[in-house]
């Protein structure tokens, strides 16, 4: 059953886009990632998975997804592909909240790619259990802050010494960390909490290494997979991953 629209969700863009549309066009010359290796993690669905065919549409040189469900990444490679049939696409299985398996997953990367990440998406992460704070089981905040917070300071630390010179690191965090709670979605405090701490680790992160060029969007509500019964449009504040809100 779909979520009633968000009244108090205030859109502050001139004009709504649910389709594309040529400004944004990764097809544009000016837009272009000829010759850039592009990793993202949580690539096999969702904003990661619509990122990694926006870099193919643009003529990246590699477009490498990570995950922990094959099939996911499976089903995007080919959708990848399909967008672009001159770019690598790599599909690799590893979990952000283990040092060691995001370490493996990075390192066969390089290795297939024979050089170093341009481009690095930390993408992934899960949107927990919702309640309020007295109710909410301490297992479930947690493991949020595991896969959101530690998987994303996991991802930097081993993306940093295999970053090419002149890197991007993009980070995609959430709206929901610099909101006030909202009415019509009660109980996400866990997930705005580990959203709101992942970009101030970004933010020092900047500051600490002014040769990574990085940059943090923060998204509105996106109807994914981890938010299979949002509805989409104008009325709602909300967006499909692929087809996003734009001023222009």
């Amino acid at each position: 059953m779909a979520s009633p629209p968000l009244k108090s969700f205030d859109s502050f863009t001139r004009t709504w886009h649910n389709k594309p549309y040529p400004a944004i066009s990764p097809t544009r010359p000016e837009l272009s990632a000829a010759g850039k290796n592009v990793v993202i993690t949580g690539g096999g669905t969702g904003i990661g998975k619509a990122t990694a065919i926006a870099f193919a549409q643009a003529g990246a040189k590699s477009v490498s997804i990570i995950g922990r469900r094959v099939d996911r990444l499976e089903t995007a490679g080919a959708a990848i592909t399909a967008a672009s049939t001159s770019t690598l696409v790599i599909l690799q299985a590893g979990d952000v909240a283990d040092r060691t398996s995001i370490a493996a997953a990075l390192g066969a990367i390089v290795a297939k790619i024979d050089g170093k990440i341009d481009i690095f998406i930390n993408n992934a992460g899960i949107l927990p259990q919702e309640a309020t704070v007295i109710d909410y089981p301490e297992l479930e905040i947690r493991r949020a802050f595991e896969i959101n917070l530690i998987g994303s300071f996991n991802a930097l630390q081993v993306f940093t010494p295999l970053a090419a010179p002149g890197a991007k690191l993009i980070n995609i965090g959430s709206g929901i960390g610099h909101w006030s709670p909202l009415p019509e979605v009660p109980g996400v405090w866990a997930y705005a909490a580990s959203k709101a701490a992942t970009l101030k680790m970004m933010d020092y992160y900047a500051a600490e290494n002014p040769n990574i060029h990085v940059v943090s969007i923060q998204p509105g509500i996106i109807s994914t997979e981890i938010n299979p019964n949002i509805p989409v449009g104008p009325d709602t504040g909300m967006c499909s991953p692929i087809f996003m809100p734009s001023s222009g």
